[in-house]
C-alpha cells in the first residue's frame, strides 16, 4: 500500500465497513491501524493511532454515518444510509476514476420520477448524478456514455427508488436523437 494518497481515517473506515453487514469494533480498529502502519503516509503525527481511531468512530456514529451495535460480549459497527451516501460521494469526486472515460458504444439513461415533497431527496440525487458525469437532458432524463450504471443501480437500491428511478443501457438509438445526446453531452462537459 506505498505512495498511495492519503485518504482520511473516515474514509477508510467506510471503506471497510462498505461491504459488510457489521464488523467488530475491535477488530475494524485493528485493521484500520494495520493500514496505517503499513502506509508510508503519516495519520497520526505525534498521536497513538488507537487515540484518532476511536475519536473519528465516535464522530461519525455521532453524525450518523454508522451506527453502533452493542452486545453482551462485543460491539459492532455499521454503515447508516448517510455513511453509504458519504462514501458513494466520496468515490464519485475522487481523482482517481475506477470508471473508464471511455465510451463502450452504449449510452446509460436514467429517468427520475421523484415527487415534490421529497425534493431533497430529488436534489441529492441530481447532485450525485451530476458528480458521476451524467448530463441533464431534460428535467427527468439524464445520460452518460460512462459505465457508471452499477453505482446508479446500487443508489437505486439504497435510497429504495424502485419506481422513481429507472435506468436504461442501450447502444440502439435513431441516428438523429444519438447526434443531438453527443452534441449535448460535448457541451456540458466542456
Amino acid at each position: 500500500m506505498k505512495n498511495q494518497s492519503k485518504k482520511s481515517i473516515q474514509e477508510i473506515i467506510l471503506d471497510f465497513l462498505s461491504n459488510k453487514k457489521a464488523l467488530k469494533k475491535k477488530k475494524l480498529n485493528n485493521k484500520i491501524e494495520l493500514f496505517i502502519e503499513e502506509s508510508d503516509i503519516d495519520y497520526c503525527g505525534n498521536t497513538k493511532p488507537k487515540y484518532i481511531i476511536n475519536r473519528t468512530i465516535k464522530k461519525m456514529i455521532e453524525n450518523n454515518l454508522i451506527k453502533e451495535h452493542e452486545t453482551g460480549f462485543s460491539s459492532f459497527l455499521s454503515l447508516t444510509k448517510s455513511g453509504k451516501n458519504k462514501l458513494r460521494k466520496i468515490k464519485l469526486t475522487s481523482k482517481k476514476h475506477l470508471v473508464s472515460t471511455e465510451w463502450d458504444g452504449y449510452w446509460r439513461i436514467i429517468i427520475i420520477d421523484i415527487p415534490e415533497e421529497r425534493k431533497r431527496e430529488r436534489d441529492a440525487l441530481r447532485y450525485l448524478l451530476s458528480k458521476a458525469q451524467f448530463v441533464q437532458i431534460k428535467n427527468s432524463m439524464w445520460i452518460s456514455p460512462f459505465p457508471m450504471e452499477h453505482i446508479m443501480i446500487a443508489m437505486k437500491e439504497d435510497m429504495d427508488l424502485h419506481e422513481e428511478l429507472m435506468i436504461f443501457i442501450t447502444d440502439k438509438l435513431d441516428t438523429g436523437t444519438e447526434q443531438i445526446l453527443k452534441d449535448r453531452f460535448i457541451q456540458n462537459c466542456n
